[in-house]
């Protein structure tokens, strides 16, 4: 077995991970509030990754070399539009589906061009038409018949314009740094904020959080823990394009795990804006250019 299909493996493995967390988050939230689930689930998170950042350490080489300063500064910069985002979603499943939810968030990949507009970089004629396509599925899946859209499909779109410019930030930290340092902090800072805010605006019942204890787990350890490091394992043998559309697959999922566990069916309307949705994701990443350029050297 090559190096590139044991990442494949993983990616795959990590997009199950993923798509099953949108219903862990989703029952989570019988118990208790969207500022608290998010605030416990990064507590998990923060003890996985640290036991992780601590068992590396021993095994990483004396030659290895990153900027703590750096490391330190993306953790918390990346931590604060994480816990925007996390807490965006959280709060817009509580008034959607768990499938609707997990398609909505990965328009995120057509977010990052368009942020990037701001920044003087151009949108390539590929990228346009991957929007216009993710913009029609998203009307079908959340805008109804009197065109009013679903209070969570919106907040769930907020979420995944945070999610975009996340994404951004972490491609600005992800070199000469410790990346599991960084994801660390990034939820130490969820954490504390998080719980700040639960304390403010939710009544935190200790006992109701006891109660969404295999919800928290599954997000704070396999979501947060295990599907980042597979995440960063994986990246080091593929190719970034292939490895976003294995990670993309993370939507079928949620869909699939919602109607599986959650019995949350969608409409033939919403399947076919949820299929619209994942094509203009998945094409949004394929190098057509690439291909194209490189038949035409052939000639």
């Amino acid at each position: 077995m090559t190096r590139e299909f044991k990442a494949i493996i993983m990616l795959f493995i990590t997009s199950i991970i993923w798509g099953l967390a949108f219903v862990a988050q989703s029952t989570g939230m019988d118990y208790i509030g969207p500022l608290t689930f998010t605030a416990a689930r990064s507590y998990v998170a923060v003890i996985f990754l640290f036991i992780t950042y601590f068992l590396i350490n021993k095994k990483r080489p004396k030659t290895a070399e990153y900027d703590i300063k750096k490391s330190v500064n993306g953790g918390l910069v990346c931590g604060v539009v994480f816990t925007i985002s996390v807490n965006l979603q959280q709060l817009g499943i509580l008034h959607t589906t768990a499938g609707k939810a997990s398609f909505l968030t990965a328009l995120y990949i057509v977010f990052i061009p368009i942020i990037g507009l701001f920044f003087g970089q151009k949108i390539p004629r590929k990228i346009v038409i991957c929007i216009i396509i993710a913009i029609l599925g998203t009307y079908l899946m959340s805008v109804k018949e009197s065109i009013d859209i679903n209070f969570g499909d919106m907040i769930i779109i907020f979420s995944a314009i945070s999610f975009a410019i996340h994404m951004i930030c972490l491609s600005k930290y992800s070199t000469k740094t410790d990346v599991i340092l960084v994801s660390l902090l990034q939820f130490a800072t969820c954490a504390v904020i998080s719980t700040v805010a639960s304390f403010i605006f939710e009544e935190v019942n200790f006992s109701n959080i006891f109660g969404a204890y295999v919800s928290i787990l599954y997000v704070g350890i396999l979501s947060s823990g295990v599907g980042f490091t597979l995440q960063i394992i994986a990246l080091k043998d593929l190719d970034t394009v292939i490895a976003s559309m294995i990670s993309s697959l993370e939507s079928v999922f949620g869909a699939l795990f919602g109607w599986i566990l959650l019995g949350q069916a969608m409409s033939a309307r919403e399947i076919l804006g949820a299929l619209l949705i994942f094509m203009g994701t998945l094409f949004a990443q394929v190098p057509i250019e690439k291909l194209f350029t490189r038949k035409s050297t052939k000639f």
